[in-house]
């Protein structure tokens, strides 16, 4: 009789942003399965193809589905799982928690946008005319935040996307919002004072607004990256911080065999 393998000690679910992909996190999940971690990194919906039309008709609760499948998937395959999101991923990882809390040991949430920097954004002084500009217009631009033009020039990630794929988006961040004190897992948010995406007084938002005991929540600000924190000019140091509170989550408590 076949016996089912054992599973790892620790497994990692990284979470991509809202017209990007997997690349997002090409130095840093080589580092983690370096480390002996297990790692799953679905390509969320719509994401990763030819065209930006493929997001056409997605809505963030298909986004979430993916994600939620594929924390699962991890779980058959390792004891204890942290959470890694960035952006949009970072939104779906605080949901996750919220709706799992058992499943996942903790967060991190890299340039969450909790507040994006657009005027027409969930809170912003414009977000009257967002309705608006969802009936009018078809696409919309999405220009690359980096500090290196170089990286810029090189990201796959979609220059524009479906407009109600992009409302969708801004739905999500609202939904987030209000279900950030459900949120208790221990958290390590990353944001950049650069960023001119996210708008970095979202990190305090996101902060103030979780259910996370101060004592489990720490703060990494970064003072030269734009919004694509995992692959810019501070790459390095992102890496860094994150392999060292996966360090700290692990030496903290035992994990399951």
């Amino acid at each position: 009789m076949r016996s089912n393998p054992p599973r790892a000690p620790v497994g990692l679910l990284l979470l991509h942003g809202f017209s990007g992909s997997t690349a997002t996190f090409a130095a840093l999940e080589p580092a983690l399965v370096q480390l002996g971690f297990e790692v799953q990194a679905p390509l969320l919906r719509g994401h990763g193809c030819d065209s930006p039309q493929a997001l056409a008709g997605v809505t963030w609760s298909d986004w979430l589905d993916d994600a939620s499948a594929a924390l699962s998937e991890l779980r058959a395959r390792a004891g204890l799982v942290i959470v890694v999101g960035h952006s949009m991923g970072a939104l779906l990882a605080a949901l996750l928690a919220a709706e799992q809390p058992a499943a996942i040991d903790s967060l991190v949430l890299a340039a969450a946008p909790i507040q994006l920097a657009s005027p027409l954004a969930p809170g912003g002084p414009l977000e009257i005319l967002t309705p608006l500009l969802g009936r009018l217009l078809r696409r919309w631009p999405m220009p690359r935040d980096y500090t290196d033009p170089a990286l810029d020039a090189s990201d796959t990630s979609y220059r524009w996307v479906p407009m109600d794929a992009l409302l969708s988006f801004l739905q999500l961040s609202v939904v987030v919002r209000r279900r950030l004190a459900e949120v208790h897992q221990p958290v390590l948010i990353l944001q950049s004072r650069a960023d001119r995406v996210v708008a970095p007084a979202a990190a305090d938002l996101l902060a103030s607004g979780l259910g996370t005991p101060r004592e489990q929540l720490r703060m990494a600000w970064f003072e030269r990256s734009g919004h694509e924190l995992f692959r810019d000019c501070v790459e390095g140091a992102v890496i860094e911080t994150v392999l060292q509170f996966v360090n700290e989550r692990i030496n903290r408590r035992p994990v399951a065999p």
